[in-house]
């Protein structure tokens, strides 16, 4: 059985691209670390503020002014990284990045408007206080909430398309556990669909669904997508790709010298115009599930870090500081925000991603569970696999225990995600069991108005690291689990890297900048907010 470290070597070298999807991975993770927070504090800071014009109790208030401190700091450095994340992209994905451009733009497009108003409400809300009415200023603050979880909302719709293409059908039949490539409808424009060879077509896996005015909708097996993807981004001809196997002899012969890239732009367009230009990429599999996970992990990391905060403050202080009241009623609204959060993952949102999961990647399904012969699952080590796998799992993905879940083996070697991400799911959910616990017993707490024990705030110190792991292993879980795809049955990775990537001492070097940046964040919010 592979140990842990040799299933972590698999994703990296049994996969295209490793030491770049590294790369990506800390820059990309190290801006969601600050985003969350972007996501989350201005949502307790509102909330804050409006107990305060409620209660009139200036303890409310200074908490509001407290969290607002700590988001204009972090969404600052946040543009900063973003716009790092960003140059990634283009430079070590930009096969991705135009193909991103080409057919999923507008979303993109919107997110520039979404960051505006970010930028010109998160300014308001800080430094205009004194100039505005109270009711004003509220409103300020809910503008800056809805600009945040607006361009998480635009972010996140191309992230979904990327991960369940609204047009790709997967390949898996719980009735009878048989597993088979997935599919991907093309519209393909009659001019086209007039040079390709029906029989060839049909032997190829593919299959004519009708006509749609100017166009034939056709199935493609993803595997035959994938090569022509990669054929045309590496710049080949038609005479020159797969596309001849599939073409009448004749009009193989008059389009051989015309770039695949043109043919293929062609049926893209014409699908996504057939789709919706507009609504493509937010009609994709979970996409709504994806959204109110990722903006409720914001808030649920800013809730533990708030109640993280407030637990060292009342370790550190004095009986008699006279702080001490204030302190602990933060920690009452941050335990109580941190359970209400941390509920709702779990048993709202986290249920609908793994629905979302099952309808519409089964193979991440699979990973996920550990249904291979290769490993020691989870649900194995500790004697519940005919439960968790046979039962449970069944019960809550397809409603069934008659389901079957996929099997890792069965599935085609080239359309397996890897292994580690089994682990790293099970440690997930027992990190949120635990948070969960944590806040609960911290409502607890604040529910009966008396001191959590000592050992118990230390506890709590340390759970906003424990927070940020269980949403860094989801997100793990979530793009690990994407490969060997770029967009899931159609781009794989290795047709969205560059053709020139630069040298591995070049990109260990931007890693480490990047982990220095956010330790220099993290000292810089702990000297402005706390020293002061």
């Amino acid at each position: 059985m592979p140990g842990l470290l040799e299933l972590v070597r698999d994703w990296i070298a049994g996969y295209p691209a490793g030491v770049e999807r590294v790369l990506s991975m800390v820059g990309i993770e190290i801006h969601w670390f600050i985003l969350q927070y972007v996501l989350g504090l201005p949502l307790l800071a509102v909330i804050a503020e409006a107990i305060w014009m409620k209660s009139g109790d200036e303890l409310w208030k200074r908490l509001s002014r407290t969290l607002t401190k700590g988001f204009v700091v972090v969404f600052a450095v946040g543009a900063a990284t973003g716009t790092a994340a960003e140059f990634g992209l283009i430079l070590l994905w930009p096969n991705l990045a135009e193909v991103a451009g080409r057919y999923i733009y507008f979303p993109l497009y919107m997110e520039i408007f979404a960051f505006i108003m970010e930028c010109v409400f998160v300014y308001i809300y800080f430094f205009a206080e004194e100039r505005l009415s109270r009711r004003a200023h509220l409103l300020a603050g809910i503008l800056v909430v809805v600009g945040a979880w607006y361009s998480a909302s635009m972010i996140l719709s191309v992230n979904s398309f990327m991960q369940a293409p609204a047009n790709v059908v997967a390949g898996y039949d719980p009735l009878t556990g048989t597993w088979a490539p997935p599919k991907v409808i093309l519209q393909v424009p009659s001019q086209i669909a007039q040079a390709l060879d029906v029989d060839k077509l049909s032997a190829s896996g593919a299959e004519i669904l009708g006509t749609q005015g100017a166009s034939v909708a056709i199935s493609f097996p993803s595997g035959l997508v994938r090569t022509l993807m990669a054929e045309a981004l590496a710049g080949k001809t038609v005479g020159e790709s797969s596309l001849v196997a599939i073409a009448r002899p004749e009009a193989a012969q008059v389009l051989a010298s015309v770039p695949l890239k043109s043919i293929l732009n062609s049926i893209l367009e014409t699908t996504v115009l057939s789709a919706g230009v507009y609504t493509l990429a937010f009609r994709s599999g979970g996409y709504l599930a994806t959204l109110i996970h990722a903006i409720g992990a914001g808030v649920t990391v800013s809730a533990f870090t708030v109640m993280g905060a407030y637990s060292l403050r009342l370790i550190t202080c004095r009986e008699d500081d006279q702080d001490r009241e204030y302190y602990r009623m933060a920690l009452r609204f941050a335990a109580a925000a941190s359970l209400i959060a941390i509920a709702i993952q779990g048993i709202g949102s986290g249920h609908a991603m793994g629905v979302a999961v099952v309808r519409h990647n089964p193979e991440k399904l699979a990973a996920m569970e550990g249904t291979s012969s290769g490993i020691t699952s989870v649900p194995k080590l500790i004697g519940l696999e005919g439960l968790i796998h046979e039962k449970l799992i069944p019960r809550l993905a397809y409603s069934s225990t008659q389901a079957k879940i996929p099997d890792y083996d069965a599935i085609g070697p080239s359309y397996r995600p890897p292994l580690i991400i089994h682990y790293m799911y099970y440690a997930k959910l027992g990190l949120a069991v635990l948070l969960g616990l944590t806040a609960l017993g911290m409502t607890r707490h604040a529910v009966r108005h008396d001191s959590a024990p000592g050992w118990f705030l230390k506890v709590s110190v340390v759970s906003p690291a424990l927070a940020h792991a269980t949403s860094f292993l989801g997100w793990g879980v979530r793009e690990a689990g994407r490969k060997p795809w770029a967009i899931y049955a159609i781009m794989d990775v290795q047709a969205e890297l560059t053709a020139n990537p630069p040298p591995t001492w070049q990109l260990v070097g931007v890693a480490v900048y990047l982990a220095a940046i956010l330790t220099l964040l993290c000292l810089v919010v702990y000297r402005y907010l706390w020293r002061r």
